[in-house]
């Protein structure tokens, strides 16, 4: 009986883990309840471009992916790799124009969902076709700094 109670403990453990982290990585800071029920596909922006970029830091790489609209606008996209979560932000529209926004979602290092964030800002070069950004990320009482490119 009590191999039975250990056993359901770890697996309502495992499961609510992995739960926290679907939640995290496809709802971002979203309503709960409405992503859930809405589902987690969002369009690509008509006019838009697909620009991504790999982040890495000591073992660890991100993929960042951004649907930016290249005549302006809100800009969606995906974080995938050691971390996932869900992007938004905003660009204005004009070459070397601003290009800011959030990353919300949650890093798994050690097989633990633990809540992460960032935020972010640079521009969107529409000749080179790329869009350098800084950002900021802060998870488990850790902040960090650094900086990537996304091309398309």
């Amino acid at each position: 009986m009590i191999l039975i109670i250990v056993i359901m403990i770890l697996f309502v453990s495992v499961a609510g883990n992995e739960a926290f982290g679907y939640i995290l990585s496809h709802c971002g800071d979203d309503d709960i309840i409405s992503c859930l029920l809405e589902g987690v596909d969002e369009p690509e922006p008509q006019g838009g471009v697909v620009a991504t970029g790999v982040y890495t830091y000591k073992d660890y790489s991100v993929t960042v992916t951004a649907n930016i609209p290249l005549e302006g606008g809100a800009v969606t996209g995906s974080m995938s790799g050691a971390c996932a979560g869900k992007l938004k932000g905003n660009f204005t529209g004009q070459n070397n124009g601003a290009f800011s926004g959030t990353i919300v979602g949650s890093c798994s290092p050690f097989f633990i969902n633990i809540p992460a964030s960032a935020t972010f800002s640079g521009i969107v070069n529409k000749d080179a076709k790329n869009a350098p950004i800084s950002f900021t990320g802060k998870g488990a009482g850790i902040t960090h700094e650094g900086s990537m490119g996304l091309s398309y």
